[in-house]
């Protein structure tokens, strides 16, 4: 699994989530299902609003069983209804979209900056470098996704770049009650109140997996999650690699299956006021977290997170505790929306227990609606290294440290 830096996640920090792939689910292929803003279920990159967090957990569909009362474009019938009543005789009859499910998402930068950086020994391993146009809209992906019958869904990205496919397809029993297959769940990164879990928790977005979740609220509400996923490591390739559980309390606001409810301290961008709280249990065989840099030779990993919003603040903490090596690894974030198309944030991260702790702080605009800015700044707090080889002869570790950077990123969806 290709590990994202932290400066590379930061980069892209506050795109506004309309145009998220495998992590988030608000595509314009959604936006033009319901013919709503993406802002209806989105408050920013990659954050999930109170609406949002229930059009989710209601498997892609809108709460209160008025999917079909807010849908704009029709489905395309596939069978007749009387086949339901000669099944097995005859396939059971389902409906797909009778739009174009797909959305093309196009981002890069064009201002990149890294600071100089020294080995420990005082060579130079990097000079400063201050350049344009390295990588503007370099970067594109599609998505496509919707609804078939009355509990099919899915969502799926294909990047062109990596000439890989990512997606998901979700069995929805009853609202509340989903069973999701394929991979890109967001529990343990992305989509939450706030990005927190990035790191704090090992991500495995690309591992095939098993994930059953029960959500009930019309008003704050409680989810639980639990799921098998494989490794993807070259010991092992199973279905049971790892096993994982995930509790989610919400107090006040909107409700977690209901989307409705509560007190909006922003309603321009749908941030209710309410305080989560979470807790997680990750188990894995031996060498199943050899991937996850700060999490290699672990087995066992759990921890606990809190999320809230407040009027135009938004914020939150998440912790974890890796047990074999028993290192701890937090983050801290807040944000506060300077206007509806605005935000400023800030995000304090220390991994294995201070190995070059982090401080990054962005600006995002919003230009249109399907388009925008971000500048972020990432601070490497100390000069920590981490050897990463040893000198010849002298049986002394070598350690890099990370430059302070600089980017201002673009980008735009359809």
């Amino acid at each position: 699994m290709r590990k994202l830096t932290y400066a590379s996640l930061a980069s892209i920090f506050m795109v506004p989530a309309m145009f998220w792939s495998q992590e988030s689910s608000a595509i314009p292929a959604f936006a033009r299902k319901y013919s709503t803003s993406c802002y209806t279920c989105h408050s920013g990159f990659p954050t999930r609003n109170a609406f949002g967090e229930a059009f989710r957990n209601n498997g892609y569909r809108w709460p209160g069983g008025e999917d079909n009362d807010h849908a704009k474009q029709e489905q395309l019938q596939m069978g007749a209804n009387g086949w339901k009543k000669t099944f097995p005789s005859s396939p059971w009859p389902v409906d797909i979209p009778g739009y174009a499910p797909f959305s093309v998402w196009a981002r890069g930068n064009i201002v990149n900056y890294s600071g100089r950086v020294t080995r420990s020994n005082g060579a130079l391993r990097t000079e400063e470098t201050f350049n344009y146009g390295t990588g503007p809209m370099n970067t594109a992906s599609i998505f496509f996704g919707g609804t078939m019958g009355d509990n099919l869904s899915a969502f799926a990205q294909y990047s062109p770049t990596a000439g890989a496919t990512t997606g998901h397809i979700v069995w929805s029993f009853r609202p509340g009650l989903n069973l999701s297959l394929g991979n890109g769940f967001t529990d343990f990164n992305f989509g939450n109140a706030i990005q927190i879990h990035s790191n704090v928790f090992p991500s495995f977005t690309t591992s095939n997996s098993t994930e059953l979740s029960f959500t009930k609220g019309d008003t704050g509400g409680f989810k639980l999650t639990a799921g098998l996923m494989q490794g993807g490591t070259a010991n092992s390739n199973k279905m049971d690699d790892l096993g994982y559980v995930r509790a989610k309390v919400k107090i006040g606001g909107a409700g977690l299956l209901s989307g409705a409810g509560g007190t909006y301290g922003n309603e321009y961008v749908g941030l209710d006021n309410h305080v989560a709280l979470g807790a997680t249990l990750m188990n894995g065989k031996a060498g199943i977290f050899s991937g996850v840099t700060s999490y290699a030779g672990e087995t066992l990993v759990y921890g606990a997170d809190i999320t809230g919003n407040y009027g135009s603040f938004t914020g939150g903490a998440a912790l974890s505790k890796d047990s074999d090596l028993g290192f701890t690894n937090y983050t801290v974030n807040g944000g506060y929306f300077i206007y509806p198309w605005a935000k400023a944030a800030v995000t304090y991260t220390n991994l294995r227990d201070g190995a070059n702790p982090s401080i990054g702080m962005s600006l995002t605009t919003h230009l249109r609606a399907n388009a925008s800015l971000t500048a972020t700044y990432t601070y490497r707090t100390n000069s920590t290294e981490t050897p990463t080889t040893v000198a010849a002869g002298s049986g002394v570790g070598v350690g890099d440290s990370t430059p302070n950077t600089f980017t201002l990123a673009a980008g735009f969806a359809f």
